[in-house]
C-alpha cells in the first residue's frame, strides 16, 4: 500500500492517466502506487467509474463527505483477496472464548493507551487507568471499558464534558476517528476479512462492526491530538478547511508496535493481519499499537 493521503477540497476534477492519479487542469500526479487515501471533501469533484476501478485494484481507500463536509463513505475493494470465503468461514464458526480473548486484549490495550494520554498531558488518572486494566475479564463482561471512559474523559475535558456535546472537540475526535475507521474497513476487505462480522459491535445496520472493534486501541491517539490542539470553552467554534487538513494528517502519525515506531496505517495493518491469524488457529495474541508522544512519521 502506498504512502500518500491527499486531500481535495475544490470543486476539480480527478481523471486516471498512465497509472497516475491526474489532479485539475493543470496536471498535478500522483503514481496510483503510491497513493495511500485519498478525501473529497468538495461535492462538486467529478471522477470516473474508471477512477474507481483503479482505485479498488490498488486498494486505495478513498473517502467522500456530506454537505456538512464530514466522511460518510469509503470505496472499498471487493476482490482483494484470493481467500475471502476461507476466511469468512472462519469469521462465522470461530469460538465465543476465542472472540472474547480477543476483545479483553482490545480493551486491556485502548485503557493503556487512554492512561498515556493522560500522561502526555500531564493530567491525574495515568495509575488509575493502569490500575482498571487488571480488572478487564474475558469479553469485558464487567463494562470496565465504559467505566474507564468515563472517567477519562472527566479528566481530560472536565467534569461537564460528555461525547454527546456539541463541541469543537468533539467534531475534531469524530472527524479524525471516520479517517482512521475508513483505513481499518480498507485493511480489514484487502486481508480477506468481512467488515460487519465484529467481535463487540454486532449490530445488522452497522457494515463495518469489525472495524469499530478494531478502532478502540487508536482512538487515544486521536483524543490526544484534540486535547493539545483544541480548547474546551471554544463552543462556538467551526471546522475550517485548515483544521480539517492537520485532522486529516494524523494518519501520518506514529504509534509503537512492540517498542517499535511505525505510521498508523502499519499499525492497522499488523492489528488486522494478526486477527486474521488469530481466527484461523494460528496464534492466540493481537499485534497492538502502544501511544507515544505525537509524532509524524519520517520516511528515512
Amino acid at each position: 500500500m502506498g504512502y500518500r493521503n491527499i486531500k481535495i477540497d475544490s470543486s476539480i476534477g480527478l481523471h486516471i492517466k498512465n497509472e497516475q492519479l491526474v489532479i485539475g487542469e493543470k496536471g498535478v500526479s500522483f503514481p496510483l502506487e503510491d497513493i495511500n487515501c485519498v478525501l473529497i471533501e468538495n461535492q462538486a469533484v467529478t471522477i470516473s467509474a474508471y477512477m474507481l476501478s483503479e482505485f479498488a485494484k490498488q486498494g486505495i481507500a478513498l473517502y467522500v463527505c456530506d454537505e456538512k463536509h464530514l466522511p460518510n463513505a469509503v470505496l472499498l475493494p471487493m476482490a482483494k483477496h484470493s481467500r475471502h470465503f476461507k476466511l469468512l468461514t472462519k469469521q462465522i464458526e470461530v469460538g465465543k472464548p476465542l472472540i472474547k480473548r480477543l476483545w479483553q486484549q482490545i480493551i486491556v490495550c485502548k485503557i493503556k493507551n487512554q492512561a498515556l494520554c493522560l500522561k502526555e498531558m500531564g493530567l491525574d488518572g495515568y495509575e488509575k487507568l493502569l490500575s482498571m486494566t487488571k480488572e478487564v475479564q474475558s469479553g469485558d463482561k464487567t463494562h470496565v471499558e465504559a467505566k474507564a471512559a468515563a472517567y477519562y474523559f472527566r479528566v481530560l475535558y472536565g467534569d461537564g464534558f460528555t461525547r454527546a456535546d456539541e463541541c469543537i472537540i468533539n467534531s475534531a475526535m469524530n472527524y479524525a476517528y471516520a479517517i482512521i475507521r475508513g483505513l481499518i474497513a480498507r485493511s480489514v476487505v484487502c486481508y480477506g476479512l468481512e467488515p460487519s462480522l465484529g467481535m463487540f459491535h454486532h449490530s445488522e445496520l452497522n457494515g463495518f462492526n469489525l472495524a469499530d472493534d478494531l478502532i478502540e486501541v487508536f482512538r487515544p491517539l486521536v483524543d490526544l491530538y484534540v486535547a493539545s490542539h483544541f480548547d474546551i470553552s471554544e463552543v462556538d467554534a467551526d471546522l475550517t478547511p485548515q483544521i480539517k487538513r492537520e485532522l486529516f494528517n494524523i494518519i501520518n502519525y506514529d504509534m509503537s508496535v512492540k517498542g517499535e515506531k511505525r505510521i498508523i496505517s502499519n499499525c492497522i495493518d499488523m492489528l488486522v493481519y494478526s486477527y486474521s491469524g488469530a481466527i484461523q488457529g494460528n496464534r492466540t495474541d493481537l499485534e497492538l499499537p502502544e501511544l507515544i508522544p505525537l509524532q509524524v512519521h519520517s520516511y528515512e
